[in-house]
């Protein structure tokens, strides 16, 4: 019995039509007693893509992960997989494969016997099983001459990483699924292995569900993302479109370092809102009417410092209480007089003198958001 060469052609569905959607999660709730901790989620992942759920602690993402990969039952809803409804489908019949945050390798097994597992459970041929071990771990940059007898013990935390993915891909499974396999390993490995991850995805065109608490892991992999709370999906999209529109404020402050300021509208003030608490008038793209509260969205960058003769929709002076230089670029956090508070970046060659100076940024670089 052969198997299926990992590396497929992926140039006719990238030049075709938007590609079939793979696995639907469909109103799927999961309940621990009196506790909900997954809320009528529904998304559906196509298939070829990176999707990638991702939240802080307590959002339902593992439960949810479980649910999709059969560890779980939902309390309500449908998983289903290629249009055919899999919640009571166990593990081990579905055609796909997880990736554990443990890595979950057998440590008395050598690399090549690691990878050939999944296949010598299924009666694979001995023959068949070795060249598609030694497929995988060049696809994976790892010799198989210098690898496969090698023991797992022996190897470094970014190779056992690639074993892992080696093991999993070894049955051509139709979706892997990761939870947060890169989470214990050191920054510098953790950003090479992201890159890797993803060349890998896209090389061999297969659709990985990716769980993750690391917006950073989320933005550098995914095709597109949903980002949880509270067990509930708060939005779907890709990296750009949800960074360049969040929904609301937990997602813009989710997806990195924002200026997020309360500003409630005033009487007869048609564009011009007034900062919630420190009554500072500034203008909007969006007027609301008096007494509605909304929370504004200034993106550090879209910040600048003025000059005299500059133009800005909206100007404040401000005190610079700390500046910060992060590679490229430099960050500043600046005080306004009434006290508000506020994060600007500019390129690292700018310069500003003494601690007071003039700010400001154009009604099209600002979003009102719900809280």
């Amino acid at each position: 019995m052969g198997i299926p060469s990992v590396i497929v052609d992926r140039s006719t569905r990238l030049s075709g039509g938007p590609a079939q959607t793979i696995l639907e999660v469909a109103g799927v709730t999961k309940q621990f007693g009196s506790f909900t901790a997954v809320k009528k989620v529904s998304f559906r992942i196509r298939e070829g893509e990176f999707f990638t759920l991702v939240g802080p602690s307590g959002s339902g993402k593992t439960t949810l992960l479980r649910m999709l990969v059969g560890m779980e039952p939902p309390t309500d809803g449908d998983i289903l997989l290629r249009d055919k409804r899999i919640n009571d489908l166990p593990p081990n019949r579905r055609p796909t494969c997880l990736v554990f945050q443990s890595l979950a390798l057998f440590p008395h097994m050598t690399v090549g016997q690691n990878i050939e597992f999944p296949m010598k459970v299924r009666n694979i041929p001995p023959d068949d099983r070795h060249t598609r071990a030694d497929e995988l771990l060049r696809i994976l940059h790892l010799d198989p001459a210098v690898y496969y007898n090698k023991s797992v013990l022996k190897c470094s935390g970014g190779e056992r990483q690639r074993v892992a993915l080696a093991r999993a891909l070894a049955y051509d499974p139709e979706i892997l699924f990761f939870d947060e396999p890169l989470s214990a390993i050191d920054a510098r490995l953790r950003k090479m292995l992201q890159k890797e991850l993803k060349d890998i995805q896209r090389n061999t065109g297969k659709t990985f569900c990716y769980v993750t608490h690391s917006l950073e892991e989320a933005m550098v992999m995914s095709d597109r993302l949903a980002i949880l709370r509270s067990g509930a999906v708060e939005q779907i999209g890709t990296p750009a479109e949800i960074y360049a529109s969040p929904c609301n404020a937990f997602v813009a402050e989710f997806m990195g370092e924002v200026n997020l300021l309360d500003v409630v509208g005033v009487k007869g003030g048609g564009a011009e809102w007034q900062f919630k608490v420190y009554r500072e008038p500034i203008r909007l793209s969006e007027p609301f009417m008096a007494g509605i509260q909304r929370k504004l969205l200034v993106r550090p960058e879209s910040i600048r410092f003025l000059n005299d003769g500059d133009t800005a929709d909206n100007r404040f002076q401000v005190k610079v209480k700390n500046e910060f230089l992060l590679g490229s670029r430099k960050q500043y956090h600046v005080e306004g007089l009434g006290g508000f508070k506020l994060i600007v970046e500019c390129s690292s060659d700018h310069t500003i003198t003494g601690p007071a100076a003039t700010i400001g940024w154009d009604v099209k670089d600002s979003q009102i958001l719900e809280s």
